[in-house]
């Protein structure tokens, strides 16, 4: 069967969508016609235009970085931090908490755990949000790499930042409560925890702003064009299942690449 020419616009973007998108749009565009093929049942083409021009740079402009704190070591928990909430799809995730700090919200168990903010048309699945002292909530994202590995600067990674402020979105629809803050939690698991760190990405007005106009520019985006470079086609899933006829890396050519820079497997759809 014949792909589809086009998809419909998504009616929600998830954080891994914005972070992909950063990269390079074609390679999200691919990503969510695999899974809407998936769903659907038939083959989803790409919006893409066949034969679209490659661009230089994603057209995603810049996130807030001024409130960013990058913290080399272990992150501390409080006697009385609580978790409130656990991504049941992950099962790797660190145990920061005993058993008695444990009280996740019924709300939000399988298989209702997405949290959804229709409003901002934004939806996904934080690894963990806690509850501190005065109700504060906390989102927290796990990534197993070293803390410092493919950082710029002393900012952090851009798509570190991306995945912060859409997760205090969603907290903050999902809870009623605005996080002052996301973290990033770095385990380093292929030295044993000798690089562990943690990056505290502030969420405000300017945070806020930018969000609402970044999923805006992702789902207005008809041409999702590729952003063909050494750095993102190395770590890039539809090219190393051979579906990116863009791609500045022969698939062969990839290196392996850890949770915190790719999104996980999905089957893909040729055309």
């Amino acid at each position: 069967m014949a792909a589809v020419a086009q998809t419909l616009a998504p009616e929600h973007v998830t954080p891994h969508d914005l972070v992909t998108y950063s990269r390079c749009p074609y390679e999200m565009e691919l990503i969510r016609t695999a899974h809407a093929s998936i769903v659907s049942g038939q083959p989803v083409g790409a919006r893409t235009p066949p034969g679209v021009v490659p661009m230089r740079h994603s057209p995603l402009f810049t996130p807030p970085n001024l409130g960013v704190i990058v913290n080399d070591g272990r992150l501390d928990v409080a006697p009385d931090d609580v978790l409130v909430y656990e991504d049941s799809g992950e099962d790797d995730l660190p145990i920061l908490f005993p058993e008695h700090q444990v009280r996740l919200d019924e709300r939000f168990r399988p298989p209702s755990s997405t949290l959804i903010d229709r409003g901002y048309r934004l939806s996904g699945r934080p690894d963990l949000i806690v509850e501190r002292r005065g109700g504060e909530l906390v989102p927290v994202e796990y990534k197993s790499t070293h803390l410092f590995v493919g950082y710029h600067e002393s900012h952090g990674r851009m798509f570190d930042i991306i995945q912060a402020i859409a997760e205090c979105r969603l907290v903050h629809a999902a809870f009623g409560r605005r996080p002052s803050h996301g973290i990033v939690l770095y385990g380093d698991v292929a030295n044993d925890g000798e690089h562990e760190g943690w990056v505290q990405v502030a969420y405000g007005d300017a945070e806020e702003h930018w969000l609402r106009a970044a999923i805006d520019q992702v789902l207005r985006d008809d041409v999702r064009a590729p952003v063909p470079s050494e750095r993102t086609c190395t770590s890039c899933g539809p090219n190393r299942d051979g579906v990116c006829r863009y791609a500045a890396v022969p698939p062969g050519d990839q290196h392996h690449t850890s949770r915190a820079t790719y999104l996980p497997t999905v089957p893909w759809v040729r055309r």
